[in-house]
């Protein structure tokens, strides 16, 4: 019995081995998938040990900064979800964003899924909430150490940590 089963693992082994087969894991991201995981944070709010909202943020600016230019503003990706079963989107529910600085958003753009294109869609909740969120020009200063603040004035507040040196791109 023994014998039969070396023979059956030499064979499968010797088999594995002639047949050329690739076991090709790509688990490296793409220069632009990298830059994208780089910009993004993800923060919670939890209240009596229940998780109320997620909110993942990409700070699209560092993402890419051709079509993000900082000179336009600081623009964010938000991809929001909330644990309670709101009809209303997570900013009629009482949260609110700003930056560290205190400087509220200038424009705040709800997206339907449909909208999004490439990594943002790929990156995408598919439960989630979408918004673009466009703050006033900051001075370097400022960007260098860039949070992003979400409150609720019953569940308190989280700030995602933008204020980082990127890793170059090629």
């Amino acid at each position: 019995m023994l014998k039969k089963i070396l023979w059956v693992w030499t064979f499968l082994l010797g088999f594995y081995g002639c047949s050329g087969i690739s076991f090709d894991f790509d688990f490296i991201p793409s220069k632009p998938e990298e830059s994208y995981i780089q910009a993004t944070r993800k923060g919670e709010l939890v209240w009596q040990d229940k998780t109320q909202i997620v909110v993942v943020a990409t700070h699209l600016n560092d993402f890419d900064e051709k079509k993000y230019p900082k000179e336009e503003g600081e623009v964010f990706f938000l991809d929001v979800y909330q644990s309670n079963s709101y009809n209303k989107g997570f900013l009629e529910n009482g949260y609110t964003l700003r930056l560290s600085n205190g400087e509220q958003p200038t424009e705040i753009l709800p997206l339907k899924k449909k909208e999004l294109q490439g990594l943002m869609k790929a990156n995408a909740m598919r439960w989630g909430e979408y918004y673009f969120v466009r703050f006033m020009p900051q001075d370097k200063r400022t960007r260098d150490s860039l949070r992003l603040i979400i409150s609720h004035p019953d569940f308190g507040e989280n700030q995602l940590n933008f204020g980082f040196k990127a890793l170059k791109k090629k």
